[in-house]
């Protein structure tokens, strides 16, 4: 089960989510507190070891579990993420119906993406999915905020990982919590 195509199209979604392999012991743990932070779930670092066939173990994996690591990615769960990505993509590119792949994005692209009840924001690739907010209307985020992501889906919260703001030490940040992203279009 965990080298089947969907599992390992989910393993290297989540290891371009977070920048990097999930090959030690060390990247399970770090794996386990991203899930943490990103979905408030947690999984054991076991688990995770088997899936990424790093130990052996039990050939099924659970809903729950395929659920969590898809939520990681901006995913409603495993279902979510078997209908709109699996389904969809092509050979070449991640297309999850209205999406953008930040590893397709040129440094210095300008995307624009909106969010509910009204809030819109242009950000600027700095290459390898680094971003940095140029303007922002209505949010949190403030010109001159970076962070790192990987996939800007419609309808999916994005998750920001190391969102930088006056130099202060990186942390987490989610904009569209409450039904994703209404608008992500390249300028």
């Amino acid at each position: 089960m965990q080298n089947s195509k969907e599992i390992v199209i989910l393993r290297q979604m989540i290891e371009e989510s977070v920048g990097r392999k999930i090959a030690t012991p060390t990247d399970f743990s770090f794996l386990t507190g991203v899930i943490s932070e990103r979905c408030h779930e947690t999984l054991g670092i076991t688990t995770l070891k088997r899936i990424w066939g790093y130990v052996e173990g039990y050939d099924t994996l659970r809903y729950s579990t395929l659920s969590i690591l898809a939520r990681c990615v901006g995913f409603r769960d495993w279902d979510d993420f078997l209908q709109n990505h699996i389904k969809r993509s092509s050979s070449s590119h991640v297309v999850l119906g209205q999406a953008l792949n930040a590893s397709e994005l040129a440094k210095d692209a300008r995307i624009r993406v909106a969010w509910a009840p009204d809030r819109r924001c242009v950000f600027q690739h700095r290459g390898e999915g680094r971003f940095e907010v140029l303007s922002s209307e209505n949010s949190k985020l403030k010109v001159g905020d970076t962070f790192h992501c990987s996939f800007l889906i419609i309808g999916q919260p994005l998750y920001l990982d190391d969102f930088v703001r006056n130099n202060k030490p990186p942390t987490m940040f989610v904009i569209g919590n409450k039904g994703g992203l209404t608008t992500v279009e390249r300028m």
